[in-house]
């Protein structure tokens, strides 16, 4: 293998250029590994995310030649892609490539579908061939060029991109047993790696103006006094406080009828 700068980056953003309008932070995105060759071949995989070439077959691999020309070859390595799914460490890789004897990269980087927002971050890119460390960068570089489509695309080699200084280019792994992986950490989701995306919150129906509707109590029944089982005889309703009074009334009237037939009889005997 070449020989490799070693160390850390720490270059801002020096692209300027217009940005899409939104990032779904609650959502689900894709990074991938790109980069393409300059010694002789030009061979490639930029991963950019956009209509002409995101998912299909040609997109996925190493090649040579255009996508759209007669030319195009694919050639051999695997790519491992990684979903993006909330704040953490993300890892993409390239192994076991056929570089046909290359030695120079002209591009390096990863590739996302993130809108370029500035709502999503990322910070602690760290590049590796084989295993060894090659390079860091504490804060990214995102290439703002319009080859990105508005996406953030996290630079480590670009020399078409002035004022950009990234890893040596002069590091393309030799042999088809090998290993390129870049590895990164992302902020700015509402949510952590590994966790559940929080529901929208659903608003809450407003309170309508039908009126509650009005209790009824039930009238307790009234108390009945039980009456007396009727016989054949009305019983006379006499006050307490009177009926002493009545009582002598009676005895005096029958005294009175006594003395009354008493001088009764005794006239008639004389």
């Amino acid at each position: 293998m070449a020989a490799v700068l070693t160390g850390i980056i720490t270059t801002g953003n020096i692209y300027a250029d217009a940005k899409p309008a939104s990032v779904d932070i609650d959502g689900k995105y894709n990074a991938a590994l790109g980069l393409r060759t300059d010694t002789d071949k030009n061979i490639y995989r930029m991963g950019y995310y956009h209509k002409k070439s995101t998912g299909t077959k040609k997109w996925k691999h190493l090649a040579i030649g255009d996508y759209s020309s007669p030319d195009y070859k694919e050639v051999a390595g695997t790519f491992t892609d990684v979903e993006i799914k909330g704040n953490g460490k993300y890892t993409v890789y390239l192994e076991n490539a056929d570089f046909m004897g290359e030695t120079s990269f002209s591009k390096m980087q990863v590739s996302t579908d993130i809108p370029d927002t500035g709502k999503i971050t990322f910070s602690d890119m760290v590049v590796k061939i084989n295993g060894s460390e090659v390079a860091r960068f504490d804060n990214p570089v995102i290439d703002q060029h319009e080859d990105a489509k508005g996406n953030c695309c996290l630079m480590v080699i670009n020399k078409d991109r002035e004022g950009f200084s990234g890893l040596d280019a002069d590091c393309v792994p030799s042999g088809t047993e090998n290993k390129i992986s870049i590895s990164f950490k992302v902020n700015g989701f509402s949510y952590k790696k590994g966790e559940t995306p929080k529901p929208a919150d659903t608003p809450k129906p407003k309170p309508t103006d039908t009126p509650k509707p009005k209790v009824t109590k039930t009238p307790e029944p009234e108390t009945v006094a039980s009456a007396e089982p009727e016989t054949g005889l009305q019983r006379p309703v006499v006050d307490e406080e009177i009926r002493p009074a009545v009582i002598i009334s009676i005895i005096v009237v029958a005294v009175i009828a006594v003395i009354g037939i008493t001088f009764s009889v005794t006239k008639r005997k004389k």
